[in-house]
């Protein structure tokens, strides 16, 4: 029983525990300065900045430019400020050219009993690498062409390989190895396994294999996937499968070239983003379904089930998110708009540091610019006047260019969720960026890590994609949210990890580094043990530099670097002359003795 005074001394606490609370909450709301887009980085670079490509520096590509291997070339060249010449057919030898390298794409044109012309383009001693291989049968009656690729004999013309090893100094972030061990990882499996089964002779190097019972093959016998020849003074690199192809193919190529030269710098974006397409929903959409997945409308859903575990899988990844609100998707029915929404999530990133954008997906019989219009109307009739700088949009849809120039001209990025033809990262019109996404975050795999690990070799850049659309709209079990969020949490906190030095940033945050990427000219030279970078074009500018056995001792007052693994660091340099003072890797043994 209590008595009057301790009753009344509960009540009292209580009543201040209450205040305490409810007065923290309000002052963190008036904090909460949720109309400005802190992430905004204005930088003044455009289209028409981009440079011109170095003449002294040219890639030859034989074959078909739109293929998988053509895609991969054409976007390195572009990336490296390389020139690049197609040719459908093997061409004539250019001695004492600017050649670099020469790419071929034998799936894609005839090389039979042409081998004599490759040989003659080795007297260019420009790196030559084979995309791809002609078909086994072919390559066994070829001597001059298994001379050329360190070939001995094809052992089998097709061999199924358990699994995919990858050595360590060749992509960024060490050995990996792509192989199922249990019943759950077999899902994973869908790197090229069914191959040629190829001997190589000495003097090869082998970057790839594929992995086989060790009972019954030696792993030294492995059958080769990407290994290096050397013919008569010339590098020669052969890919067996399908991994020179693609926004994947371009961290192979840098880490060829890198292979064979002393030192090896390149430009960077070093971003990498997390994206929540179609989220939040701000209209009252399918919520008869909703209700019958989740006993919840579409506000309710978002509020109590979705957004408290994208808070969790942020929090635990510590990644800054960019979330594309979507005012309104199905335009072929009449819903209710949930204008007193948007203050809300725009308070709730704010507190995340997470960065609001704008969907532009739909259904229905609108257009583009109508969805524009409309989109534009809902923000302003909600008093809203934060700063939408990114739209997504799932297929890019050449109307769009005209909706950015005539009516979203504050627009400065368009991120894709499906890349067709166009370069992973590019000016879209002359201020405009378009930046794909390169991964779904719930639809981990062997071949999409692989992807992943060669972009952040090849560009520094990954735009991973949660697409909210699934939830709202699902078709299948694996699409509601209880299994999506599974995957998705699973994967991004796991797979999808960032464990390089690279930074996680927003879309305006990655927008600004790209323009800076696509504008810088650089060039590169070596003075005994000194390496001289010039840059112009942008203010800063991230590079990846690679070299052999050696470390940095120093490097100028205008540049910073962080160390990567052994022998790869990452530079943030300034404008002008970076000179980096190279020295001798501590972790390379000498033998000081008689026989030096």
């Amino acid at each position: 029983m209590l008595s009057k005074r301790e009753f009344f001394s509960i009540f009292l606490m209580m009543l201040t525990i209450c205040f305490i609370f409810q007065f923290s909450q309000v002052m963190k709301a008036q904090g909460n300065n949720y109309d400005v887009n802190e992430h905004v980085v204005e930088v003044d670079l455009k289209a028409s900045d981009v440079p011109v490509v170095d003449p002294d520096s040219v890639v030859w590509f034989v074959g078909d430019i739109n293929g998988g291997v053509g895609d991969a070339v054409s976007q390195w060249c572009t990336y490296t400020r390389q020139g690049l010449k197609v040719f459908s057919e093997i061409p004539e030898p250019e001695l004492n050219s600017n050649v670099s390298a020469i790419v071929f794409d034998p799936s894609t044109f005839d090389m039979q009993h042409k081998t004599y012309k490759i040989l003659k383009l080795a007297d260019m001693h420009a790196v030559m690498i084979f995309g791809t291989l002609p078909d086994p049968e072919y390559v066994d009656k070829d001597e001059n062409l298994k001379t050329l690729l360190g070939i001995t004999k094809v052992v089998d013309p097709n061999v199924h390989v358990e699994g995919v090893q990858i050595f360590d100094g060749f992509l960024l972030g060490g050995e990996a190895v792509f192989l199922a061990n249990t019943e759950e990882e077999k899902k994973f499996e869908d790197l090229d396994r069914d191959i040629a089964w190829y001997d190589t002779g000495l003097g090869t190097k082998t970057y790839i294999v594929g992995i086989m019972d060790e009972d019954r093959v030696s792993p030294y016998d492995f059958p080769k996937m990407v290994w290096r020849s050397y013919y008569n003074g010339t590098f020669v690199y052969s890919v067996n499968g399908d991994y020179l192809q693609g926004m994947m193919g371009i961290g192979f190529l840098h880490c060829m070239m890198y292979d064979t030269k002393e030192y090896y710098i390149y430009p960077i974006v070093n971003a990498n983003s997390v994206v929540f397409a179609d989220f939040p929903y701000l209209s009252e959409e399918n919520s008869e379904k909703l209700k019958e997945i989740y006993s919840r409308n579409a506000e309710a859903f978002q509020r109590d089930i979705a957004w408290p575990g994208i808070i969790s899988m942020s929090s635990r990844s510590e990644f800054d998110m960019t979330c594309f609100m979507s005012d309104r998707y199905d335009y072929e029915t009449s819903v209710d708009a949930q204008q007193n929404e948007v203050a809300f999530y725009l308070q709730q990133m704010k507190e995340l540091n997470a960065e609001a954008g704008r969907s532009m997906d739909y259904k229905g019989d609108i257009t583009l610019a109508q969805k524009s219009e409309l989109s534009r109307e809902f923000y302003k009739n909600a008093g809203i006047n934060y700063e939408f700088r990114s739209l997504y949009i799932k297929n890019w849809n050449d109307d769009l260019k005209k909706v950015l120039e005539e009516q979203e001209p504050q627009i400065r990025t368009v991120v894709g969720g499906v890349r067709g033809n166009d370069q992973a990262i590019s000016f879209c019109s002359e201020n405009v960026t378009l930046q794909y996404t390169t991964n779904v975050a719930s639809e981990f795999s062997y071949k999409n890590a692989l992807l992943y690990k060669s972009l952040l070799t090849s560009l520094g850049y990954t735009n991973l994609l949660v697409d909210m659309n699934q939830a709202i709209w699902p078709e299948t079990k694996e699409d509601e949210w209880q299994n999506l969020f599974d995957h998705v949490f699973s994967y991004v906190t796991t797979y999808w990890s960032n464990r390089l030095v690279f930074d996680t940033t927003t879309i305006s945050e990655s927008d600004a580094r790209i323009r800076k990427m696509l504008s810088v000219k650089y060039d590169v030279s070596k003075e005994g043990n000194k390496i001289i970078l010039n840059s112009t074009g942008a203010d800063e500018n991230f590079f990846i530099f690679r070299t052999h056995d050696m470390e940095i001792d120093s490097i100028s007052d205008n540049a910073e670097y962080t160390r990567i693994e052994t022998d790869a660091y990452m530079l943030r340099v300034k404008a002008g002359q970076t000179v980096i003072t190279l020295k001798e890797s501590e972790e390379v043994y000498h033998y000081d003795g008689p026989f030096d």
